[in-house]
C-alpha cells in the first residue's frame, strides 16, 4: 500500500524507490540502524550482538541476536531484496545453531559485543529479563525484515507457525522519496499485530484438542458441591467419586445411587474385617475388570 502526501489540492502518492537505487546497504546501513533502534520492531528487545556465530569456522552468521523480556532468544534476519531470498530457511538454520546457547554464554557474548565487563553484562541481562531466571527459554523466535517477501516465504512462514508452533514474524520495510529525502515505511505483515493474540489462543486450543484426541482421554475439569462439601478443578472420575461418597454419607440409598450413575458399571464389594476395599475388590472381582469400584 503506497504512502501519500497531503495538501489542499489532494493526496499525492509518494514515489517508491529501492535500497539499491539509494545505495542503502544491507549490513552497513539497514542492520546498523535497526541495531540502534531495535524498538521499532514493535516490542521490548535487547540487542545482544550482530553478525553472531556460535562456531568460529562458520561462514553463516545471525544478522542480529536479541533477547526478549521473557528470557527468550530472538534471531533477526535482514534482506534488502524485493523477495526475501531464502531467508526463512536460513533463519531456521540459525535457530538450530543458537538453541544450545546457555545464559552464561549469552552474557559473555554481550560483554564482548558491547565491550563491557562480564559482571556488567550479567547485571544488564538479568535486569532486562522480567523475573528471576536460571536459564534461557527453550523456544527461539524469528523476526524477518525485508523490502518484500515472495509468496514462497509467506506461505512457508504461515505453515510453520500454524502447524509446528514456530514463532516467526515478518516485517516489510519499503523506501519512498519525498523532496529528496528517503522515507522508510516499516510494517508487520505476519502475523498481523491485531490478530496475534487471537492466533496464540487458537494455537493453544488446537494443541489441547490434539492432545485430547491422541490420548482418547477427557481432560474436562469439574467443580462439584454436595451440601456443605465442595471439590474444585476435579477430573471426571474424582468428581463422580466425590458425589457418590457424599450422597452415601448423606443417607441416600445405595440402590438409588446405582440407578442414577449407571449402576451396571459399578462392582459392589464387601470388605472383610481389616480388609481394604481394594483387596476386597481383587478378591471378589474374579478376573473381571469394571471401570469403577464401589
Amino acid at each position: 500500500m503506497p504512502l501519500y502526501s497531503y495538501s489542499d489540492s489532494g493526496l499525492c502518492p509518494l514515489p517508491r524507490t529501492s535500497f539499491a537505487a539509494e545505495q542503502i546497504r544491507e549490513r552497513q546501513d539497514i542492520q546498523r540502524l535497526l541495531l540502534d533502534r531495535i524498538e521499532i520492531l514493535g516490542e521490548d528487545l535487547l540487542a545482544i550482538a550482530e553478525e553472531y556465530s556460535l562456531f568460529d569456522d562458520s561462514r553463516r552468521r545471525v544478522d542480529i541476536l536479541a533477547l526478549d523480556r521473557k528470557g527468550g532468544l530472538v534471531v533477526i534476519e535482514l534482506k534488502r531484496t524485493e523477495d526475501g531470498g531464502h531467508m526463512e530457511l536460513q533463519a531456521l538454520r540459525y535457530v538450530a545453531m543458537v538453541s544450545t546457547i546457555t545464559l552464561d554464554h549469552l552474557i559473555e557474548t554481550y560483554a564482548d559485543a558491547h565491550e563491557v565487563e562480564v559482571s556488567d553484562a550479567r547485571q544488564t541481562i538479568t535486569n532486562w529479563i522480567d523475573g528471576p531466571i536460571d536459564e534461557l527459554a527453550n523456544q527461539v523466535r524469528i523476526i524477518l525484515v525485508s523490502a518484500d517477501f515472495s509468496t514462497e516465504i509467506t506461505s512457508t512462514v504461515l505453515w510453520l507457525n500454524d502447524n509446528y508452533g514456530t514463532d516467526i514474524s515478518c516485517f516489510r520495510i519499503v523506501a519512498y522519496k519525498l523532496h529528496g529525502e528517503v522515507l522508510l515505511d516499516l510494517q508487520q505483515i505476519i502475523p498481523l499485530p491485531e490478530a496475534k493474540s487471537f492466533q496464540i489462543q487458537q494455537r493453544r486450543k488446537g494443541a489441547s484438542n490434539t492432545v485430547n484426541r491422541e490420548s482418547g482421554r477427557d481432560f474436562t475439569r469439574y467443580n462439584v458441591s454436595v451440601g456443605s462439601e465442595h471439590i474444585a478443578n476435579a477430573s471426571k472420575q474424582s468428581a463422580v467419586k466425590f458425589a457418590v461418597s457424599e450422597a452415601f454419607k448423606a443417607g441416600v440409598d445405595r440402590a438409588r445411587i446405582l440407578e442414577a450413575t449407571l449402576g451396571h458399571r459399578w462392582h459392589v464389594v464387601n470388605p472383610r474385617l481389616g480388609e481394604s476395599v481394594q483387596d476386597a475388590f481383587v478378591r471378589e472381582a474374579s478376573g473381571s475388570s469394571p471401570k469403577h469400584r464401589w
